[in-house]
């Protein structure tokens, strides 16, 4: 249940959780924080973790717990709640802001996996385990989306 003015609303009414639909889920930061509070249900995670082909490994890795609690949270159905929910929600963003720039998501994982001139010889995944790493790598998107390549 979420709160406001004192009125209980049924988690069902945030709408959609899903990875696939990040644009319409996330529109404004006010949801996005809603949906932080709330909590990121784990068929979200496992749908985000399809996407980007990350093994609960990488996902422990990105979102700073063990793959234990990510384990525990699997089997419980437990929520990922605070940080982690709004690591996942970031990624899920940069996601849907890498396949619109490139069209399809295989292209853009394919680019995640790239060495990356600008990137300092690097590839834009290994710049993810941090928000400040997310947000360059939402950055050089923006630059490829309106051709700067430099």
């Amino acid at each position: 249940m979420v709160r406001e003015k004192d009125k209980a609303y049924p988690l069902s009414d945030l709408g959609p959780l899903l990875a696939m639909e990040p644009e319409a889920a996330y529109y404004t930061p006010e949801r996005s924080v809603r949906i932080s509070r709330s909590g990121i249900t784990t068929s979200f995670v496992e749908d985000l973790m399809q996407k980007y082909a990350f093994s609960k490994a990488d996902l422990a890795r990105l979102i700073d717990v063990s793959h234990k609690t990510i384990d525990r949270h699997m089997a419980a159905g437990k929520l990922f709640t605070g940080l982690q929910a709004e690591r996942l929600l970031r990624l899920a963003e940069l996601y849907a802001q890498g396949v619109r720039v490139f069209g399809k998501g295989e292209k853009f994982i394919k680019w995640l996996n790239s060495t990356i001139v600008a990137l300092d010889h690097t590839t834009p995944m290994s710049w993810l385990d941090t928000y400040h790493g997310i947000q360059l790598i939402s950055d050089e998107l923006g630059r490829i989306e309106h051709g700067i390549f430099a």
